[in-house]
């Protein structure tokens, strides 16, 4: 059985763009994000060897989901240009490092995540995300998170248990979960009056929205009975936007489509020159078959 390792594009590129110092290039343009995702792709390439794997990216405004609430995320902040000029670079990299990218028209990266863990076929998927919502994914032996750590952990991976113990509920009631509660980083509104707590509880007790909503009429009369009754429509329209759709890249030919190819050291020592990332070079001859010969910059 072979692993594959999928990666939430943006979730890394933003978390990397934020935690590393401003920082420009040779050719002074901005290069921060970038050089934290050419070390991520270094530290993955020596600690994570798998056959198959992809770096994952949204693209354009989610056709679904803003069909269903055109206010879905629509307070974020457009992409700091000082990120944007990044973002062709680091696919260029990612290539370089034998990563296929994928994205597709008008589809969020997690729906093609769900998607392309669909068809893993007897493969253990691990994605590397900090988004919540994947938790829905999570199967033991089967699919499990990965989320960078610290000096002492650098790698942090979640299993059912690990999901549950964080959110109060088993993977499987994650959607459920989220659609209570709601999100405001997506603009989603919870339901009114109910936290983690209450929502864990009711999925605790119930099992299920739908089991909760044919309950209804029996639970003991309350605030949040008459607040869920009250909030039916608005609880569906939530799961709805929750979901994730399995969605696959319009060039999908099987596994083959997110095979691993073994890194071009020599394109990525030329990328190293280019933007200045003498550092990342050392580390790449280090990494690099012995008998393969460099050129110095």
């Amino acid at each position: 059985m072979s692993r594959i390792l999928l990666i939430d594009a943006y979730s890394q590129i933003y978390r990397l763009f934020y935690a590393i110092r401003q920082l420009t290039s040779a050719k002074g343009e901005p290069a921060n994000a970038l050089f934290g995702m050419a070390r991520l792709f270094l530290q993955l390439d020596a600690e994570f060897p798998t056959e198959y794997g992809a770096l994952v990216f949204d693209k354009g405004k989610c056709t679904r989901r803003c069909g269903i609430l055109p206010e879905y995320k629509a307070q974020r902040p457009p992409m700091p240009d000082e990120l944007r000029c990044q973002t062709g670079r680091i696919r260029e990299w990612a290539q370089a490092f034998g990563w296929a990218t994928i994205d597709r028209e008008g589809f969020e990266a997690d729906d093609l995540l769900a998607g392309i863990t669909s068809q893993r076929q007897d493969n253990s998927v691990l994605i590397l995300t900090g988004d919540k919502d994947l938790g829905q994914l999570v199967k033991n032996g089967q699919v499990s998170l990965l989320k960078p750590g610290n000096a002492k952990t650098p790698w942090e991976e979640q299993d059912e248990a690990a999901v549950t113990a964080k959110f109060g509920v088993a993977p499987t009631q994650i959607c459920d979960y989220l659609s209570l509660l709601g999100d405001s980083v997506d603009n989603i509104p919870g339901i009114p009056g109910c936290g983690p707590k209450t929502a864990a509880k009711l999925l605790n007790d119930f099992g299920s929205i739908d089991n909760i909503l044919a309950r209804l009429d029996t639970m003991p009369k309350s605030k949040v009975q008459e607040t869920l009754a009250a909030e039916k429509e608005h609880l569906l329209k939530n799961r709805e936007l929750v979901r994730l759709d399995y969605a696959l890249p319009e060039e999908w030919q099987g596994l083959d489509t997110v095979k691993r190819n073994r890194p071009d050291w020599q394109k990525l020592l030329a990328l190293c020159a280019e933007e200045g990332f003498n550092a990342i070079a050392t580390e790449i001859r280090k990494r690099s078959a012995p008998q393969q010969q460099f050129f110095d910059f």
